[in-house]
């Protein structure tokens, strides 16, 4: 067989493979984080920061595909409004980063959009549960931060309460 014979066959070949897939088999869209698989767990208790009274625990599943599904329950002072954040950096860290690529300093993790306030209920409990996009570096320290509901920017320094994340590895 020469060279064109050959290569005839070959396309032919091709195309008729392309012809049996033929739509059958469309290509998977994934459009809920939901149906990524869980590959960490993170978990923190924020305790307060005397003179405060105000608590939290945090659950953080993180999930492949640049996801993660947040539960946030906090304890303090009936019918108060609280702000919460995730930072880079544990509870003894107390001043901001210069700038986001600091080595040393409280970093913001995520969009401050990604945080809602929490306002108790007349019992002094409330739980938030959003969705936040990123990824946490099993390597670095991770701290969740609590401070009264205020008009400023929160940059984590100060805060009523604080708790270190403690990351484990989906098994």
């Amino acid at each position: 067989m020469n060279r064109k014979t050959a290569r005839l066959a070959l396309s032919l070949v091709t195309l008729a493979g392309l012809a049996a897939c033929g739509g059958a088999n469309p290509a998977e869209t994934r459009s809920d984080g939901t149906e990524f698989p869980i590959v960490a767990h993170w978990t923190a208790t924020s305790a307060p920061i005397s003179p405060a009274t105000v608590t939290g625990t945090l659950t953080f599943e993180q999930r492949l595909g640049f996801h993660s599904d947040v539960t946030f329950s906090v304890t303090g002072p009936a019918n108060k409004a609280f702000q919460w954040r995730i930072f880079r950096g544990d509870c003894s860290v107390n001043f901001a980063a210069s700038n986001n690529t600091a080595a040393t300093g409280l970093v913001l993790f995520a969009t401050t959009q990604s945080y809602p306030d929490i306002t108790l209920d007349a019992s002094g409990q409330a739980t938030v549960s959003p969705q936040i996009a990123g990824w946490l570096d099993s390597l670095t320290a991770y701290s969740v931060r609590i401070r009264p509901t205020a008009t400023s920017t929160f940059n984590g320094v100060n805060p009523a309460a604080c708790g270190n994340l403690k990351y484990a590895s989906a098994k």
